[in-house]
């Protein structure tokens, strides 16, 4: 029931995210930080909105819809870890749903090709820099900056297991919120599940290595599975749909194509912000805080500008959804190394005659190599000793035991398996015809 005292914030999933302002008002002085407030800046799901025009999405919506689903599973953990040592866990799980990706860059995974940034690892810089205000507030409120920033980092060990998977494990706060929420704005209709069974079912009474760990009941089995197809169907026809990833390497070869110049000490007519971050040997905190969508945006404006015909003209298709063509792969599954090379030498010869540079015009996509970890279908470790609680979904078979949920249910092997070697390719659409009858005209 909503209190009189409660903060709400309205939500197209949850209806209400609700805070207590009298309990809870340090998670309302978090957000109304700088750093989380610049999350309204940062599009949850990247360019997707080229393809999917409701995409627009923040990653604050996303941060607060997390932040809910946490508060529904530490009432879970109130009823079922009577028996563990609370030291402050739950304002440091909160905050963590929170901050989770107070380090994302512009167009959130997409930075990680466009400036080699990992927002995991911004995140936790952001938490632990006591310039942040972030920082500052977690230490008004004794709140923990390591706490909150070992929960978030994944190489991190040093907290016990079931917090760490709430955050970052292979079924967490995070991807429960994201799927639901990307199928709702894309309009794709694949993140249907019962989030609720999940995080209602859970148990903390079965231990690997002497650590409690999160393992779900028999009866929440199918709740999972549907999560477990989601999933896979939002990683095929979302994550990874043609048209979104064409805009993704177009952007990549204009940025690829300014980092060229630049390192040339040519004038690449980088703007301040993505000098200052660029020309750092460790850009800090506030340098990348100051790169945003809007900043990116500005840059292929300026770009448009420049006297470099690769450049300018890159640019142009970007900012005008100009999109290059998807050429599937004509390479056949049994085709050796040498096919691959002749047919992308020939197809680099047809972009070239063209009067397109092949470096900038006929992008290769290998889909294995280019799936963001969170976007990932689920794929647990192949060996049961190799599989712990971030990597795996735990099924509790009786007061002792566990069992990987995919072994249990053989239909899940279809979606659950390593992803397989898959190649796509991009060229202008002056080039589309002829690419496709180059790709038809043989076998390769």
């Amino acid at each position: 029931m909503i209190d009189k005292t409660d903060k709400i914030f309205r939500d197209p999933l949850y209806d209400y995210v609700v805070i207590d302002r009298v309990d809870d008002d340090w998670l309302l002085d978090l957000i109304d930080t700088p750093e989380v407030q610049r999350l309204r800046r940062i599009h949850q799901l990247g360019v997707s909105h080229f393809t999917y025009p409701g995409a627009d999405h923040s990653r604050l919506s996303h941060t607060l819809g997390v932040l809910h689903l946490m508060q529904q599973a530490w009432r879970r953990i109130e009823t079922v870890g009577t028996g563990l040592r609370f030291k402050r866990p739950r304002e440091c799980l909160l905050a963590a749903a929170l901050l989770h990706d107070v380090g994302h860059g512009p167009f959130s995974h997409l930075s990680k090709y466009l400036l080699g940034i990992d927002h995991e690892t911004w995140s936790c810089q952001i938490i632990r820099s006591r310039e942040t205000e972030v920082h500052q507030k977690l230490v008004k409120y004794d709140i923990s900056p390591e706490h909150v920033a070992a929960l978030i980092d994944k190489e991190n060990r040093d907290r016990p297991p079931w917090e760490k998977a709430l955050v970052s494990s292979e079924l967490d706060v995070d991807r429960l919120d994201f799927l639901r929420r990307d199928s709702y704005f894309t309009g794709a209709g694949y993140g249907h599940f019962d989030s609720y069974r999940i995080l209602s079912s859970f148990s903390l009474d079965v231990e690997i290595d002497g650590q409690p760990v999160l393992a779900w009941p028999e009866k929440a089995i199918y709740a999972i599975e549907e999560y477990i197809f989601a999933r896979f169907y939002m990683y095929r026809t979302v994550y990874q749909h043609k048209t979104t990833r064409g805009f993704e390497k177009l952007l990549h070869a204009t940025w690829e194509r300014a980092k060229q110049m630049h390192s040339r000490r040519e004038d690449a007519y980088l703007v301040v912000e993505i000098r200052e971050f660029l020309d750092a040997p460790e850009p800090s905190v506030k340098q990348y805080l100051a790169l945003e969508d809007a900043t990116v945006v500005y840059q292929l404006k300026v770009w448009t500008r420049h006297p470099d015909k690769v450049l300018n003209d890159l640019a142009q298709r970007f900012l005008k959804r100009d999109r290059f063509v998807a050429i599937a792969d004509p390479v056949s599954e049994e085709g050796v190394c040498d096919a691959r090379v002749e047919w992308e030498s020939e197809l680099h010869k047809l972009v070239q005659e063209k009067g397109f540079d092949p470096e900038f015009y006929a992008l290769r996509d290998d889909l294995k190599l280019a799936v963001y970890n969170p976007h990932m279908p689920y794929m647990p470790e192949k060996e049961e000793e190799e599989q712990d609680p971030y990597n795996a979904i735990f099924i509790k078979l009786d007061d002792t035991s566990v069992q990987e949920i995919s072994r249990l249910l053989d239909r899940l092997a279809a979606v659950t398996g390593p992803p397989k070697e898959e190649f796509r390719y991009y060229v202008p659409d002056e080039c589309g015809d002829a690419a496709k009858q180059l790709a038809n005209s043989r076998p390769w």
